[in-house]
């Protein structure tokens, strides 16, 4: 097992040249949100962009979704679309899909057409891990998909996608937990929690990586949201899925670090995480 730590970061990170323009910091497409969780489209979005995604545009079944004044709102910098034909899924960077997305009939079936389009890389987070773990339609689409995919389960979901009751409290339960989900969904695995580890199976073994970040006031609704936005707006900007998943894990915790030196694990919430993104990217990048 290697760890994410402050060496990895600095041998990863890239600085920005110069001349850059948004062009060179990709598209992230994000479908996510409800009636009743358009906060979860929310943190997603805003995540990607303070995370340094160059565009950030949001797929919604129309343009009367409710959804679309919350979040020309509280997103300014995003843009919002309606699924359509036209719709060129190939042109994003990276997906982030399933925050506080709902378990409708609906969102199954757009989930399936960004499954059978997306061939960049494709993070999958809550309800989209439910629907695939109750439809096996689904879940082959996804399986079968061209993209590199990175699922973020938290131990519920994780239980889940494994249709097991079995206890994953232990290091080792959550090592093997999140080495089957791996295998089984042929993806990446973050599995979330203290020490969010991260899996790739490699050959006949395994590439597993364990954060050092984080704190206790992360336990907070929310949370996964911001990171779902973090990991593919990395991954949008150049970084492997690999890495985009590891450097996520790691600057989402030190943002949640950050933000509980200012404000005490007991006060934050999961928008203190994302607004101290930005801080934890500066210090990574003054290193």
């Amino acid at each position: 097992m290697k760890e994410i730590n402050s060496a990895y970061i600095d041998s990863t990170l890239r600085p920005r040249k110069a001349d850059a323009h948004k062009g060179d910091f990709g598209k992230v497409l994000v479908f996510a949100g409800s009636p009743g969780m358009a906060g979860a489209a929310v943190l997603c979005g805003r995540s990607a962009l303070k995370s340094g995604a160059g565009l950030v545009q949001y797929l919604l079944p129309s343009l009367d979704s409710p959804l679309l004044p919350i979040l020309q709102c509280c997103v300014p910098e995003a843009t919002c679309l309606p699924l359509s034909p036209q719709l060129k899924i190939r042109d994003y960077q990276a997906i982030a899909c399933g925050s506080g997305l709902s378990k409708s009939p609906e969102a199954a079936r757009i989930l399936s057409r960004l499954f059978d389009g997306c061939c960049s890389v494709l993070v999958t987070d809550a309800d989209a891990l439910n629907l695939i773990s109750e439809s096996e339609d689904l879940a082959e689409h996804f399986t079968a998909s061209e993209a590199v995919r990175i699922i973020t389960p938290h131990i519920g979901e994780a239980k889940r996608l494994l249709h097991s009751a079995d206890p994953i409290s232990s290091e080792e339960e959550r090592g093997r937990a999140a080495c089957t989900l791996a295998e089984q969904y042929r993806c990446i695995c973050v599995l979330k929690g203290a020490g969010t580890l991260v899996v790739r199976k490699n050959g006949s073994s395994f590439d597993i990586y364990r954060n050092t970040t984080g704190n206790p006031g992360m336990a907070t609704g929310g949370s996964g949201d911001s990171l779902a936005g973090l990991i593919a707006s990395l991954a949008a900007q150049g970084y492997s899925a690999l890495d985009a998943a590891c450097m996520g894990v790691w600057f989402h915790g030190k943002a949640g670090d950050l933000a509980a030196e200012e404000l005490g694990e007991m006060g934050m919430i999961s928008s203190d995480i994302v607004h101290y993104i930005p801080y934890a990217l500066k210090l990574s990048y003054h290193n």
